[in-house]
């Protein structure tokens, strides 16, 4: 009886581990950075879910997770900075493993607005080149980019943006592991 009842649950459990695998989900990340000098302040969100609720991760400046309406959240815990760690290991098959997985996601927006400086004006042109390359790396529905390139010498840089995507992540994981077991064999 008892064995009967615990493998009804795993039934369950499973069955709802992969309804959630094979659902289209909507990911929404928005940010603002404003970073002059030695003065840095801004702020970054994912919204992960429906259009005005889901779950939210909050990046900058504070680390937390939200759960309700992005606006008035119902449940929020904030995380630990987490320490920092170095290792060196070869990118290859990860770099791979990301290239296939990015082909199972479709962006429907990306918004990238404001001011672009950094000290030295080559890095300034370097990041700005391949800001303005993006629409050509992936395949974007709506691609807006306004930044205007600040080449005075000096650290002033005023990002805002945001970006939405779709995935099923049962593709997106099927693709990396697809990959990963080619690039071991």
């Amino acid at each position: 009886m008892i064995l009967e009842v615990v493998l009804w649950t795993l039934l369950v459990l499973f069955s709802i581990l992969v309804f959630l695998m094979v659902l289209p989900y909507r990911l929404a990340f928005h940010g603002k950075m404003i970073w002059k000098a030695k003065q840095k302040e801004g702020n970054a969100t994912i919204h992960f879910g429906g259009l005005n609720q889901g779950l939210s991760i909050a990046l900058y400046p504070n680390r937390r997770i939200s759960l309700g309406r992005f606006d008035h959240p119902l449940f929020t815990i904030s995380l630990p900075k987490k320490k920092k760690q170095k290792k060196y290991h070869s990118n290859r098959p990860y770099l791979k493993m990301g290239k296939a997985a990015l082909s199972e996601i479709h962006f429907d927006q990306i918004s990238l607005t404001g001011d672009l400086g950094l000290p030295n004006p080559m890095y300034t042109g370097l990041i700005y080149g391949w800001i303005q390359s993006i629409g050509n790396l992936i395949n974007i529905k709506s691609l807006h980019v306004a930044i205007s390139p600040l080449f005075n010498n000096r650290f002033e840089t005023d990002l805002d943006g945001q970006f939405h995507l779709k995935m099923v992540p049962g593709k997106v994981v099927w693709q990396a592991v697809k990959t990963y077991f080619k690039f071991k064999a």
